[in-house]
């Protein structure tokens, strides 16, 4: 298969066929991308964590608790914050 082209396959289509590939550098978007510039655009986990404020040593924080009556649950609220079945693979078949 020459390297300009590529198999396309689209559900609900004609069966596979030969594609020309597009080149990516051409989309108007492409500068967006770590591809382009690293450094500028590559995802920074450190600088998304260290950019959320946290309170200071002396902030004053107002703390509140909640209670829920029991009764105030329904069934698909139960259902939900039951989170036995997750090791279950049949629970969600």
């Amino acid at each position: 298969m020459p390297g300009d082209k590529c198999i396309l396959q689209l559900r609900g289509a004609c069966p596979p066929f030969f594609s020309p590939k597009y080149d990516l550098k051409r989309h108007p978007n492409y500068r967006y991308t770590a591809e382009a510039d690293k450094q500028k655009n590559a995802f920074d986990l450190d600088r998304l964590i260290n950019r959320r404020r946290r309170p200071g040593l002396n902030e004053a924080c107002t703390m509140y608790e909640v209670t829920v009556p029991d009764d105030a649950l329904t069934e698909e609220d139960e259902d939900i914050l039951n989170y036995d079945d997750i090791d279950d693979p049949d629970a969600f078949a």
